[in-house]
């Protein structure tokens, strides 16, 4: 098996940070990032910009995009 490295990391304190807000959010009786992605998905200003923002970072985390078509794999 590989060796963690600080990518791998990376995800992994990701998912821990959502996973605790969200737990301290509904102990406190506040809004979760779940609630709060949500309620901005369903206001027309912001919907279709989450969207487009959501379907891209899918398409460049799957790598689903060519290379001179994805602005962060090119970044790097």
């Amino acid at each position: 098996m590989k060796d963690i490295d600080e990518g791998h990391y990376a995800w992994l304190g990701l998912v821990a940070y959502v996973i605790a807000y969200d737990a301290i959010a509904i102990v406190k009786g506040k809004r979760t990032l779940s609630n709060a992605f949500y309620t901005a998905t369903n206001q027309k200003r912001t919907k279709l910009a989450l969207i487009m923002l959501w379907g891209y970072l899918t398409a460049h985390l799957f790598r689903w995009l060519p290379k001179e078509y994805d602005l962060l794999r090119r970044l790097l």
